[in-house]
């Protein structure tokens, strides 16, 4: 799950890429702040679930998420107790700043 955090946005700066080279000039920025507040909210529902299903009696890592040996990386995601706060507070943020814009 906490691999979805960082792929909703790559996948959201993919279509906003696709909607300024390819998109009307018209409506192009439109859709750009559309498709740029819908990643933010799919980006801030997902948070929301981590919140709900975050275990707080615990002190260990939670939503562990490990891959070796990709393209000679390893990559060792997880959340504890004080990152989830950033977490969620980023989440809101965002929607908020596209919003405000």
């Amino acid at each position: 799950m906490s691999l979805l955090l960082l792929l909703i946005p790559l996948i959201g700066i993919g279509f906003v890429t696709i909607e300024a080279n390819y998109g009307l000039a018209l409506t192009n920025s439109i859709r750009i702040k559309s498709i740029a507040l819908i990643t933010s909210i799919v980006n801030l529902v997902v948070s929301l679930v981590m919140f709900i299903l975050f275990d707080f009696s615990s002190k260990q890592y939670q939503f562990i998420e490990e891959h070796y040996e990709i393209s000679y990386f390893d990559i060792y995601l997880g959340v504890d107790g004080l990152s989830i706060y950033f977490i969620l507070l980023t989440t809101i943020i965002m929607p908020i700043a596209i919003l405000s814009n």
